[in-house]
């Protein structure tokens, strides 16, 4: 009787840790895929009204994964080079800057090239999630910045803190937001930007008119289309002193945008920045222009500009 007792104690047994081997773990989550343009604004707390714009074009890391046979997102986010642009967006109020700069906030820090710092534009960093953490370093003209934030639920804006990192030995922090004797903080949002599209106008100067001291002579109409590639085509239909047409190409960066084009046989640049002005019961797309001189030993952008999207009641 006790045998049977027995066998049957270990029969349970062994069915209830059957059962608790065959039962599945709860499925992780995959990391979302948040590569694609971004736009963050750095507003100073230490140099309150100086806000920098951060136009990045963000990529995300994959793997391979044996479990799905397909490429997944690791959560390791950057971008360099050509990828990340500043952009100075100071005086804000309602999301719109009072004056607008195509260099960023801080001038170039100087760089001990035995040291290994990067002296030029970066991003890198990792995200946990959706609604979870999103920290990366960013690096202006070779001055490094930490931020510390939390990516939204849908994964498509972020807010947090930054602060500038203090230069490692031999090396020299530039100034930033006019004011070389502190480090810079403040807080920071993140968005993600759409693709520019539709017909904008408005007054500019002449295409080579680089230094616009005429004033704004043309009337413009300017058809936009960016495609996936995040490569900016823009037709533009001049009338006023100049009476023709001109094809604008070349890449957006988050809001940033450089196109150039031939007119009268001439090149000419273009360095744009689109935004969206709240007006009445209106948004309004607006792409403000800046006409380069590249004939110039350091090349300048002038004010050309702005082109709004006509609203209609």
């Amino acid at each position: 009787m006790r045998r049977m007792v027995v066998s049957a104690l270990l029969l349970a047994l062994a069915a209830t840790f059957t059962g608790c081997s065959s039962s599945k773990m709860p499925a992780v989550a995959p990391m979302p895929n948040i590569a694609g343009p971004w736009e963050f604004i750095a507003s100073s707390t230490s140099s309150p009204g100086f806000s920098t714009g951060i136009e990045a074009a963000l990529q995300e890391a994959q793997v391979f994964s044996t479990q799905t046979g397909t490429f997944v997102s690791t959560g390791q986010i950057s971008a360099g080079g050509a990828q990340v642009n500043f952009m100075a967006l100071n005086g804000l109020k309602n999301g719109v800057p009072s004056t607008i700069g195509f260099a960023g906030n801080c001038t170039a820090a100087t760089i001990d090239p035995t040291t290994g710092v990067t002296s030029g534009n970066s991003l890198t960093g990792s995200i946990s999630g959706l609604a979870g953490s999103m920290n990366f370093t960013y690096v202006e003209s070779g001055n490094v910045f930490m931020v510390t934030g939390d990516l939204s639920a849908d994964g498509k804006s972020m807010t947090g803190t930054y602060t500038e990192q203090a230069a490692q030995t031999g090396n020299t922090n530039g100034t930033c937001n006019g004011d070389g004797t502190i480090l810079d903080q403040g807080n920071i949002t993140g968005t993600v930007v759409s693709k520019l599209s539709g017909t904008y106008t408005g007054k500019i100067c002449e295409p080579l008119d680089s230094s616009c001291a005429a004033g704004a002579k043309d009337s413009a109409t300017a058809t936009l289309s960016e495609n996936s590639s995040a490569n900016l085509t823009a037709s533009v239909v001049l009338t006023g002193a100049d009476n023709a047409s001109i094809t604008l190409q070349g890449p957006v960066t988050g809001n940033f945008v450089s196109m150039q084009g031939t007119f009268n046989g001439q090149t000419v640049v273009y360095d744009g920045y689109a935004e969206n002005i709240p007006s009445g019961n209106f948004i309004v797309p607006t792409l403000y222009l800046a006409n380069v001189d590249i004939n110039s030993s350091t090349p300048t952008a002038t004010y050309a500009g702005t082109l709004i999207v006509p609203q209609t009641q």
